[in-house]
């Protein structure tokens, strides 16, 4: 028999895995968003490991970020209105008017534009009609999920997935309200049986956590117990520490990460009680004295428990050397009728997170950090609440 050629498909040399890169998305130009793109490979840094920083650590290492991959037009001030939801792919569905003006079916008002990174291509999701204001993205089961503050939404077909010969018209599709408000979460995860979506919320001295399952027949929401995940924001399943990672919401443990032991399916199966959890010995957020924190988002990286913590934060013009540029914001004193120059930077940390022989959780000798210009439109909001996505 003839022998089969190496190579390809067939044998021969694995397909080599493509680099994935941490992509920020910004309202840095008065008429929309841009997307960019920052290589976080170890040969990029040119930064020390984190123990060797010092204060004004940042001073003359600071970087202009990349130029940007993709613009989407918007109304600024809603970066929090864009997902990841599709491996490689990314959405934007911030507010774009009145949808009682839309004339065309490319209206802003009828689509959202979805823009995949790897392939470079460009489509349109239909817009659903329900507000974008603060939205929760999951992605469940090649699905996406889509909780805001009255409604509670899944998209169907994902946009620019591979259909074969049948083409399906993409629709949002209404599923049972949550029976929460959404002002009320403070944090929510995916459950690693890859179908149950976890959201805990609080309000006052009540605390209560709801799951639903994305795969149960009759879909409904139901209260898992009267306790909360401990993490602010979105959480992550690490399959290698078999935990549930975030960022600590104890105001007490700030800057710590936390790793949580992760629930049983059952309703009620730890009602009222305190999830087991750890803190990591170092903190991730910058402990630099000069550095004012602006706000943070924690981005998985997956295999090795890689993580990256994209933090914003702000500079009083008196630590700061007049030979370089960055953002300037005047800010009023009302009292002393004086404005007071602060600077913005992204101060990116990347690490790795283990547990010691002592059984504690750990960064190690991981850390290492870099940090980036603001670009000076870029809004407030923007910078309390990152959004970056590792594709």
């Amino acid at each position: 028999m003839p022998k089969r050629r190496s190579g390809g498909r067939q044998g021969g040399r694995p397909a080599k895995r493509k680099r994935r890169h941490l992509y920020l998305v910004l309202d840095d130009w008065s008429w929309g968003y841009s997307i960019r793109k920052v290589d976080l490979s170890s040969d990029c840094y040119s930064g020390e490991p984190w123990q060797q920083h010092t204060a004004i650590s940042w001073k003359g290492a600071e970087q202009r970020l990349p130029q940007a991959v993709f613009r989407i037009e918007g109304r600024p001030g809603y970066p929090n209105c864009f997902a990841a939801a599709f491996g490689t792919k990314i959405i934007a569905m911030t507010p774009n008017g009145d949808e009682r003006d839309a004339t065309h079916p490319l209206s802003p008002s009828c689509v959202a534009p979805v823009f995949d990174v790897r392939k470079r291509l460009f489509a349109f999701a239909p817009r659903p009609r329900m507000d974008v204001v603060d939205p929760i993205y999951f992605y469940v089961d090649a699905r996406l999920f889509a909780l805001c503050y009255g409604s509670f939404k899944l998209l169907h077909p994902p946009p620019l997935e591979e259909q074969g010969d049948c083409w399906e018209p993409q629709s949002w599709c209404e599923l049972p309200k949550h029976p929460f408000k959404r002002r009320n979460v403070t944090s929510y995860a995916v459950h690693p049986d890859g179908r149950t979506i976890f959201v805990s919320t609080k309000r006052r001295t009540s605390a209560a956590t709801f799951t639903f399952d994305t795969a149960e027949p009759h879909l409904k929401w139901k209260q898992h117990g009267k306790w909360t995940l401990p993490f602010t924001g979105r959480s992550y399943f690490d399959s290698e520490l078999d935990a549930w990672v975030g960022l600590n919401s104890d105001p007490g443990a700030s800057g710590h990460i936390c790793a949580s032991d992760v629930v049983s399916t059952d309703s009620g199966s730890i009602d009222g009680q305190c999830l087991a959890l750890k803190l990591s010995k170092e903190k991730v957020l910058s402990e630099d004295p000069v550095e004012d924190h602006v706000g943070a988002t924690l981005v998985y990286m997956g295999g090795g428990s890689k993580y990256c913590l994209v933090q914003s934060v702000s500079i009083n013009d008196d630590y700061v050397d007049k030979r370089n540029f960055y953002k300037v914001q005047e800010l009023q004193d009302e009292e002393l009728d004086e404005t007071q120059p602060l600077h913005h930077l992204f101060r990116l940390t990347t690490f790795s997170l283990k547990f010691d022989k002592d059984g504690h959780l750990t960064t190690g000798s991981s850390q290492r950090v870099r940090y980036y210009k603001v670009p000076e439109a870029a809004t407030d909001y923007a910078l309390e609440n990152p959004v970056a996505f590792w594709m």
